[in-house]
Parts: structure tokens; C-alpha cells; sequence
């Protein structure tokens, strides 16, 4: 009897724990991809190892549904003490880190944007586009990219055209709702979005990675280009890696920050904590997290030399404002990378976001990839 009920708490266990795998996994599709990758090491690679350091700001001035007043004091904060903290830092060929914000469309202001666009002058920081929309359809959601593509095209001087004369941009989703990749029936977003930003000149996505949200797609710690799947609501979620002399003009390139498991801080102190790339007033720079940044890095298939860290932030948050300034907490975390990655064994490049793919694009396509003197903002 003792036997018989033993094998029932055995097969119900064997039922519950594939049930629980398949919840997991279902909800954190990176899990089995990040154990594929588990066994890629650094010192698989060979030296001297490029990195290419980036920082994408999901910039929402208006965050927490602040007033005017405060909303640009954050900006104009930013405009003082990022150039004040930037010029005390240099990378390997003499450049000051440049900080790319995500302006938020919901969010614009005139006088923010000339204020954004003092840093971009002085080649320290770069404005990208970011789009929030709750379930709205694809005709409203490409006139919002349009608009707002040409008002800081058009009458603030930022982004830039392509060879064909066709202003580009770099793309964040809100809510990392691409393509309807959401579900909480709020912030879905909308079907066909890949084509909407192809169409109206998104050189390429940073939205990704999204953790513990159902929005991350399988892909991790990869630069990859999406396979159109006309009618599916997450055509994001396969695709191929852009690999070396494997490049598409055509479909809409990904490019993913770190993720990744970090042993060394443990939740409770068992379960590891989940490295994503965020630096803010939560999530602060640590050595290991930055170690873990390298040996993990995104790089392009046949290129080991060639790490790219795109790590991202809330930066209009107050409290993450005053760690980065107030607690010299970028100061920590580019005087780390100089000192610890910036030698005979590496060279650190601080670039934008539109850096970065341009970098990417000529490796790629066995194109020079960056002077000593070459910036592109």
C-alpha cells in the first residue's frame, strides 16, 4: 500500500513540476535559450576584445504626471550635470561617453527638445524616438511616428537621412508592447507594427530585454533581424542572427542588451538575481554586474572580438537623477570600464545607440568600422 501511494505523490510531483515548467516558460521564454548559451565564456574569444558601451534613456520627462515646473527642471538638471560628469570621462580614443534618450513622444515639449539638443551639439548625446500607445490602430500609430519623426527632424535638427535622403530614427517601444506582444488588454500595442517602423525609417529596435514580462522574446544577448510573418502577433519573436557578411536592408534589426543570471546576488540568498542591463536607483552599478556585461556581451555571430553593451535607464525618474549626479553613480560606472576594460586586453568605444548600429552594419558588411576621430551625432 505504502508502495502504491509513494508512486502517486511521485507522478503527481513528475505533473506538477512539468506544469510549473510550462508556466515558466511560457511567461520567460529567454530560460531555455539562456541555458543553451550558458557554456559561452569570454575566454572563448579572441584578443584584443572592441566594446562598445551604450546607454539608451527610456526619457519621460512628464513621469509620475508632474507638473511643468518639474518636469523641466529634470531636463535642464540633465543638461548641466551629464556634460559636467561626461567630460571627466574618456574612452579609447579620447571620446566622452554620450548618453542616447528615447524622447518619449507622449512627452514633448519644445523647450525639452532645444535642451536635449545642447548636449547632441556638444557630441555627448544623441535623441532617438520612443512611442507609447494603448491598443491603438496601425493608421494612428504610424501618423504618431511620422509627426513626431519630423518635428524634431524638421525643427529641433535631430536624427539624421540615410543615403536615400530618408530620415531615420532608432525605436523604443512603452510598455515593450511591439507588435502585441502585450497582453494586460490596456497597452497591447498594435499588429503590424514591425512594418509601420521599416516603413517610416526605424533603422532598428532597442526595446528588448523585458525580463519577467511575457513582451521578451526568446532571443537573448543577440543582435538578429525579424522574419515578417504577415498577420502574426509577434513575428519579433523569430528571426536570424546578423552574422558577419549576413546583412538585410529589408527586415528591421534587433538589438539587445544583456541577460543574464547573476550568482553573486542571490535573492533571499538562493535564487539569483536577474541581470538585465537597467541602471537606476534600484538596480545600481556593481563590478560584478559590469564583469558580467563583458563575459555575456552581445556580440555578432563570427566576430568574437566585437562586445556590445546596451544597457538602459529611466533617467527622468528623480530618484535615479540624483543617484547618477548627486551619488556619482555614472561617475562609478565609467570610471570602472576605464580602468578595468580600457587597456592591452580591450578597448572601450562610448557610442549612441545610432553608433552602434552603424558599427554593427559595418562589421557586417566588411565595411571600415570606426576611426579614431568618427562620431556620428
Amino acid at each position: 500500500m505504502l508502495l502504491w501511494i509513494a508512486l502517486a505523490v511521485f507522478i503527481m510531483s513528475l505533473f506538477l513540476c512539468a506544469n510549473l515548467l510550462h508556466i515558466v516558460t511560457r511567461r520567460h521564454k529567454w530560460i531555455i535559450p539562456y541555458i543553451r548559451k550558458s557554456d559561452r565564456k569570454l575566454t572563448d574569444t579572441d584578443y584584443p576584445v572592441n566594446i562598445y558601451f551604450s546607454i539608451c534613456d527610456h526619457f519621460q520627462p512628464f513621469w509620475g504626471f508632474v507638473s511643468q515646473e518639474i518636469a523641466e527642471h529634470r531636463v535642464v538638471t540633465w543638461q548641466k550635470e551629464f556634460t559636467h560628469h561626461a567630460r571627466k570621462h574618456s574612452d579609447c580614443r579620447g571620446h566622452h561617453p554620450v548618453h542616447t534618450f528615447f524622447y518619449s513622444e507622449e512627452d514633448y515639449n519644445p523647450h525639452f527638445t532645444d535642451e536635449l539638443s545642447k548636449l547632441v551639439r556638444e557630441k555627448i548625446a544623441d535623441v532617438e524616438l520612443l512611442i507609447s500607445y494603448p491598443n491603438n490602430i496601425r493608421p494612428d500609430f504610424k501618423r504618431r511616428i511620422e509627426e513626431f519623426r519630423d518635428v524634431l527632424f524638421h525643427h529641433h535638427g535631430l536624427l539624421r537621412k540615410n543615403s536615400s535622403g530618408k530620415i531615420i530614427y532608432g525605436f523604443v517601444h512603452g510598455y515593450s508592447a511591439l507588435n502585441k506582444s502585450q497582453n494586460d488588454g490596456e497597452f497591447t500595442g498594435t499588429t503590424n507594427g514591425i512594418p509601420v517602423l521599416k516603413e517610416t525609417g526605424c533603422y532598428a529596435d532597442y526595446t528588448y530585454p523585458s525580463p519577467g514580462d511575457v513582451t521578451q522574446p526568446p532571443f537573448i544577448n543577440s543582435i538578429y533581424f525579424f522574419c515578417d510573418q504577415p498577420g502574426t502577433s509577434r513575428p519579433h519573436e523569430s528571426g536570424y542572427p546578423a552574422s558577419k557578411n549576413v546583412w538585410s536592408e529589408n527586415e528591421l534589426l534587433f538589438i539587445q542588451g544583456p541577460l543574464t543570471l547573476n550568482w553573486n546576488r542571490r535573492v533571499w540568498g538562493i535564487f539569483p538575481r536577474i541581470e538585465n542591463g537597467s541602471i537606476n536607483h534600484l538596480n545600481r552599478f556593481s563590478a560584478d554586474r559590469a564583469d558580467l556585461w563583458v563575459n555575456k556581451g552581445v556580440r555578432i555571430n563570427g566576430l568574437k572580438n566585437h562586445i556590445f553593451i546596451k544597457l538602459f535607464t529611466h533617467g527622468a525618474q528623480d530618484h535615479t537623477i540624483r543617484y547618477f549626479f548627486g551619488e556619482n553613480g555614472l561617475d562609478q560606472l565609467w570610471s570602472f570600464m576605464e580602468k578595468n576594460y580600457n587597456n592591452d586586453q580591450y578597448k572601450l568605444y562610448y557610442v549612441s545607440a545610432f553608433d552602434m548600429y552603424r558599427i554593427i552594419k559595418n562589421l557586417c558588411t566588411g565595411a571600415a568600422v570606426i576611426s579614431n576621430s568618427e562620431r556620428s551625432v
